[in-house]
């Protein structure tokens, strides 16, 4: 089991394999996820920190990785 909702990594992942935002900037991202539709991923980011942000992404790359 995930320590992340599967939307949000789902979510998060789709965004970086576009290659639109730098995802080192949080509010790139949320902004791009609130674009794309992706509300869960939005909310995820306005409720965390900066560091919690950094290990779903980080968690979110190595789940596609091992796809």
């Amino acid at each position: 089991m995930s320590e992340y909702p599967e939307e949000v990594l789902h979510q998060q992942e789709a965004i970086r394999k576009s290659g639109i935002v730098n995802m080192f900037d949080k509010g790139a991202v949320k902004r791009k996820a609130e674009d794309m539709g992706y509300d869960e991923l939005a909310e995820f980011i306005e409720k965390s920190s900066a560091n919690v942000y950094i290990e779903m992404a980080k968690q979110a790359r190595s789940r596609a990785d091992h796809k």
